[in-house]
């Protein structure tokens, strides 16, 4: 329902039939068969690879530390990610970190090759290892403790399991115990803190103070895997190779059923509990399957080839995987799925709908069905019965109506091939839907006309076709029997009233503003239907009938939408959906508020269309595939999210550094009178990153706009200030706001009691003056000399200043030929301030000859000083010097600034530099940091070099001879 400006041409007019909204609460009529389950379909999932982390692949085990942020034991050391950033931390000696927990006291402990410790924040706010080997009495020789496989906290401490033995240190200050392991004792773990182990021969144990003792039925395990165990309360689920098994006091029996044949079928090796009873099982293959409480195999994943190492749920209700190859974050469990490419769509869906026990797809590929089949892989088949676009579907007891570019096609009911119903050219129907008042009629909208559609005799036929006389349409509602609403995209909304037995139009009203509806001019209007009332949108203006007048509308989901002009409405069985492309609403059937759905963030991007098909399945078009919703599952509750100032330092006028509170509570902050501040703030989220806004009230005007975590505030007077932040992810998800009292305190010189001495003084300098002049008369030819002499030495200051200020205007490097660092320097204040004043873009290249030490040490200083000048000859001509400025930064670096150029055509004109001296026959590369953005009054002109000299670092890190953007 949301106006879309120029929507005559068909393609468009598909994307149009997407946001027609009309109510489809007549499902008793429309559904037909018995509602089915939903297509299998994929979680929701996102891959993080080295492109991400920065990191070696090789991922060994995965926690959630108190903040919510990710933790990741890996080849490297411990990875931490807040949703924004990757952090490493390394261990001792550069040893691979192979297993991490949380302990019961909130820290990350980690085993590594020889090492065992935990992870703390320093007073600076790094993370930093402590190793806790000398804590377990481990000295000389015996700190070679090998692989430290399983760490594993408890209530009272952490066990931690290397290859020859088994430690355990207590949280604070009490004495750590150790005991050794013969290479009969396999695999650890705990439940209701208590620590198992299989014993190879034995079977299945439990640890007591040094001792393995067998649980009834042990010998179940003795040769058997044991990949995990679950605490179901007074009994443990344990998860074999040959399936799953109950373990009480009665012993252990085998679980029968599909879930158990189906662990018994794959290679399981590591488990995660969830919150809602199921569990999760990764095996050797790449494979997750997840079990619900009721022992019911539920979904089955195939994350790729690499192993799954470990897992871990996040605080949004997110599974993370650890696989030697990536990390994988998927929603699971969640009512929504994902079906595209694995699925075989494919295409930009225009529409779906069930029919004969398929799932029929519209898109710009063309027609499309996916047949389910018993082993829950659905089976992708393309019709071709148009060479072009699909773009509407509308199923019913007596066929299929099918929109394509050529016109409107028709399945009837058992026929193989379709049979065209309306053919104008290339005047595509791109929208269908049955009437509200009488489903035999269906409506349908080309972009020329209005089809009038009517079932006879179980058999679809054109009752007319009423031309729609340069209406655009953006939304329809039927609010009675041949009474519909259209918006318009190039003007007010209309109102037709149909004879549909005569297929006649019989009166046809204009609403605009003498009918209470103010149309925004260039904007034109959308409709749509809620609560059994046409309401009219024209930019982000709402409005609601009101009898023959449209008054004002100021209620949800209007006000609650970032994007009204998208706004579509659908009202179904599960309850009333409100969706932009951006964001997804939902209020239940049963009343209540709005409340704002997340269903995912990889694949749901762009909600484009939502509806309940024939087999009674709610789903949701979006850009690039179909959302689905089972309502059987329940998504993990995510906890609420929290901003926090992460760091705060004052910088004073020469340079020197001071880190500040990050907390203002109980009182404010003291900054010392001429410091900036650099703030970092904080909010860990794993949705889709976070944003943050600020106002520093009594300074700045109003909201800034969403940007990064980082924050510059110049120098400010003294006084009193409060500053406000909010924090947001980029799906719309908030986190209470947050304030930061801060007092600049006054300079020196101002305070009162300076005053006071600067007063007492005066008077004692006024005193020896007064001595001085009586003294001058009788020591007057010896002050005529040191005057002399003074103007000499002043003379000399004068003539020393004046060959420093010659020498600074000398801006040519004396080498490469080309502008030296000073004249960046000075040329970039000035761009700055120019490019601020006119608000207009700001972009520098930092430029840097790959591997030209190693070239010097091999080739000589002389030949390394002419590679440098054919190297510099190449990138003065790919500049415009009346425009840009070209400068060497030093060594073999150089920079190039370009004004009013925006940061995407910098990254397009460093890949241009790149190419041209990779193609040169000068036999090097370069590699290319980027950045560019319009500057601001709270940042500085050095900031701007900053993220280029971070964005180059990650180039020269990724592999040189490539360009990065920061």
């Amino acid at each position: 329902m949301s106006p879309r400006p120029n929507l005559s041409g068909p393609i468009a007019a598909g994307r149009l039939r997407r946001g027609l909204a009309i109510g489809l609460l007549v499902l008793a009529s429309l559904v037909g068969p018995a509602a089915a389950e939903p297509l299998p379909a994929s979680p929701l999932l996102q891959h993080y690879g080295v492109d991400q982390t920065k990191s070696a692949p090789g991922h060994h085990g995965v926690a959630i530390d108190r903040d919510g942020a990710l933790l990741v034991a890996s080849a490297e050391g411990v990875l931490r990610y807040d949703g924004v950033d990757w952090e490493l931390s390394g261990l001792p000696g550069r040893s691979r970190a192979r297993s991490i927990a949380i302990g019961d006291d909130g820290l990350a402990y980690v085993g590594g090759v020889d090492t065992f410790g935990r992870l703390a924040r320093s007073r600076d706010g790094e993370l930093m290892y402590e190793e806790l080997l000398t804590r377990a009495n481990l000295r000389g020789a015996r700190r070679h403790v090998g692989i430290v496989w399983n760490t594993l906290p408890t209530r009272t401490g952490v066990y931690f399991r290397a290859e020859k033995s088994l430690f355990f240190v207590p949280y604070g200050e009490g004495p750590a115990q150790s005991w050794p392991l013969g290479d009969e004792v396999r695999g650890f773990h705990t439940a209701d803190d208590r620590l198992y182990a299989r014993v190879e021969g034995v079977g299945f144990t439990v640890f007591d103070n040094g001792r393995f003792r067998p649980e009834p039925g042990a010998e179940v395990f003795s040769r058997q895997l044991l990949a995990g165990v679950v605490d179901r309360g007074d009994w443990l689920l344990l998860v074999g190779r040959e399936g799953l098994y109950r373990a009480d006091a009665e012993g252990i029996h085998r679980l029968d059923g599909p879930a158990s044949d189906a662990i018994a079928g794959v290679r399981s090796y590591s488990v995660h509990a969830l919150d809602d009873g199921s569990f999760v099982a990764g095996t050797l293959d790449g494979e997750l399957l997840r079990v619900d409480a009721d022992l019911r195999l539920r979904e089955r994943v195939d994350l790729g080839a690499f192993a799954v190492r470990d897992m871990s749920v996040d605080r949004e209700g997110g599974l993370w995987a650890a696989t030697e190859g990536d990390l994988v974050r998927l929603a699971m469990p969640s009512p929504w799925s994902w079906l595209g490419p694995v699925q075989g769509l494919t295409g930009t869906p225009s529409d779906f709908e069930w029919y004969d026990g398929a799932l029929w797809l519209a898109s710009s590929n063309g027609l499309s069905r996916l047949q389910p089949r018993t082993d829950a892989t659905p089976v992708p088949e393309t019709l071709p019965w148009t060479s072009m676009e699909a773009t509407a579907l509308h199923a019913s007891d007596a066929g299929l109506l099918i929109g394509v570019r050529e016109g409107l096609l028709v399945l009837d009911r058992g026929a193989s091939r379709p049979r065209q119903l309306f053919d104008s050219g290339f005047d595509s129907v791109y929208w269908l839907v049955a009437s509200r008042h009488d489903p035999a009629w269906v409506y349908g909208l080309s972009s020329e006309r209005l089809l009038l559609l009517h079932e006879d005799a179980g058999r679809w036929t054109l009752r007319a076709a009423l031309p729609l006389d340069g209406l655009n349409i953006n939304g329809m509602v039927e609010a009675g029997a041949g009474e519909l609403w259209f918006g318009d995209t190039r003007g007010p909304v209309q109102r037709w009233r149909l004879d549909l037995a005569a297929g006649a139009l019989l009166d046809r009203r204009t609403f605009a503003d003498a009918d209470g509806l103010a149309l925004v001019p260039g904007n034109g209007t959308s409709v749509f239907r809620l609560d059994e009332r046409v309401h009219a949108i024209s930019s982000e203006r709402g409005f609601v009938l009101d009898g023959e007048r449209f008054v004002a509308d100021v209620a949800p989901p209007l006000t609650l939408v970032d994007r009204p002009w998208e706004l579509q409405v659908e009202e179904t069985a599960l309850g009333d959906y409100a969706y932009t492309s951006r964001e997804l609403w939902h209020r239940p059937a049963d009343g209540g508020d709005w409340q704002r759905l997340f269903p995912g963030a990889q694949g749901a991007v762009g909600y484009t269309w939502l509806r309940t098909g024939r087999d009674g399945v709610l789903r949701l078009a979006t850009w690039n595939g179909l959302l689905q919703f089972d309502p059987e599952e329940r998504a993990v509750p995510s906890q609420p999210l929290r901003l926090t100032m992460e760091r705060v330092i004052a910088r004073g006028p020469d340079g020197e550094t001071l880190r500040l509170p990050s907390s203002s509570e109980p009182i404010p902050v003291r900054v010392p009178a001429g410091h900036s501040l650099n703030l970092r703030f904080g909010m860990v989220s794993m949705e889709s990153g976070a944003e943050f806004r600020y106002v520093l009230h009594g300074v700045t005007p109003d909201w800034s706009s969403w940007t990064d975590r980082d924050l510059f505030i110049r120098a400010l007077p003294p006084g009193d200030y409060v500053l406000e932040v909010e924090a947001r992810t980029r799906n719309g998800r908030r986190a209470p706001s947050m304030n930061y009292h801060f007092q600049v305190e006054h300079f020196w010189h101002e305070q009162w009691w300076m005053r006071v001495l600067l007063l007492i003084a005066a008077l004692a300098t006024l005193t020896a003056v007064t001595l001085w002049i009586v003294r001058l008369r009788t020591e007057r030819y010896i002050a005529a000399n040191r005057r002399l002499e003074s103007r000499i030495a002043e003379r000399t200051r004068e003539l020393e200043e004046l060959n420093r200020q010659l020498a600074e205007l000398v801006t040519e490097d004396a080498l490469t030929g080309v502008a030296n660092r000073r004249a960046l320097e000075n040329g970039l204040r000035r761009e700055w301030m120019r490019c601020l004043d006119q608000r207009r873009p700001l972009s520098v290249l930092m430029i840097d000859v790959d591997n030209f030490k190693a070239y010097n040490d091999s080739h000589g200083h002389l030949e390394g000083d002419l590679q440098l000048k054919g190297i510099a000859q190449k990138l003065f001509a790919q500049h415009d010097p009346q425009r840009e400025l070209l400068a060497r930064y030093g060594g073999e670096e150089f920079a190039l600034l370009l004004p009013g150029v925006h940061a995407d055509d910098a990254l397009r004109r460093a890949e241009q530099i790149r190419q041209a001296v990779a193609d040169s026959a000068i036999g090097m590369t370069v590699s290319i940091g980027v950045a560019g953005f319009v500057p601001d009054v709270q940042a500085e002109p050095d900031s701007l070099l900053r993220r280029a000299d971070a964005a180059l670092y990650a180039a020269k890190r990724g592999g040189r001879n490539r360009v990065e953007g920061e």
